[in-house]
């Protein structure tokens, strides 16, 4: 029987793809060492940074909250005028005559499902007193300084916004301030002979506001979650920056930058 001239030929072929096949499988094929130093490496990278994506992602979220808060304020606020038929002015929601208890209850009104604590010791209210980081140290004695959440009256809204409010009994009229001097660390200054330095000055501010967006939940940090505002005649405004004023302006611009500094209680302050 004559043999096929393409056997020997089939067979060498196939046992060259067995060989290549084995070979490329060789050749591809990475050792144990080499896994893990590339998941070591691998997870480093990861370690580095998946805090600062998980802070920008929170960031983002708190920022959506404080511009939804704040304009949730301001239609409160906007509300209230047109109850007392005085658009564009906020002094007969902070009169003279009405104090921080009045004035929450007065507000609390125009904000849907609302609540008022009056104080601390209110049943189911404690939670809603506690302390705030200021949005850069502060110097108070020996340590950093933060800030404890007075026991003003707050409005707790129904997103779980929680509003502080206080205010001057000025009627929004002009009226003049004595305060102590400090410098940009939050340091107190002295005068040569050892008393606290201080000035005058005349402000026609109605009051403040403190509002944190997200309630008691940290960060609880001025700039992060938490803004002060001014309450003028005519408008309401950022406060000061250590009180969050510079990153709620770049909110409200569209800049959506959040300045603040991170640090801890007691952190030891160094000028």
């Amino acid at each position: 029987m004559k043999k096929n001239p393409l056997t020997k030929r089939e067979g060498n072929s196939e046992r060259f793809t067995l060989l290549t096949s084995h070979f490329t499988y060789k050749k591809a094929a990475f050792t144990l060492a080499e896994v893990l130093i590339t998941l070591g490496i691998i997870g480093v990278v990861a370690a580095m940074t998946l805090p600062t994506l998980v802070q920008k992602k929170q960031d983002k979220e708190l920022i959506s909250m404080t511009r939804k808060v704040y304009a949730d304020i301001n239609h409160a606020f906007l509300l209230s005028q047109q109850y007392y038929g005085v658009v564009g002015d906020n002094s007969f929601l902070f009169n003279s005559t009405d104090n921080n208890l009045t004035l929450a209850k007065n507000l609390a009104k125009y904000f849907n499902g609302s609540k008022v604590c009056e104080k601390p010791s209110q049943k189911g209210c404690s939670q809603y007193y506690y302390e705030l980081y200021y949005a850069k140290k502060r110097y108070g004695n020996d340590d950093t300084l933060i800030t404890n959440v007075t026991a003003n009256p707050k409005i707790i809204l129904n997103n779980g916004a929680i509003i502080g409010i206080q205010t001057n009994k000025t009627g929004c009229e002009e009226k003049e301030y004595t305060a102590t001097k400090y410098d940009k660390n939050g340091l107190v200054i002295k005068n040569p002979d050892g008393s606290l330095s201080t000035y005058t000055y005349k402000s026609s501010l109605c009051g403040n506001i403190t509002f944190d967006v997200n309630g008691n939940k940290k960060p609880n940090q001025y700039g992060r979650d938490a803004y002060s505002l001014w309450v003028n005649r005519n408008k309401i405004e950022p406060s000061a920056d250590y009180m969050g004023g510079n990153s709620l302006k770049n909110i409200l611009t569209g800049k959506d930058k959040l300045e603040y500094e991170k640090y801890t209680k007691g952190q030891s302050f160094k000028f």
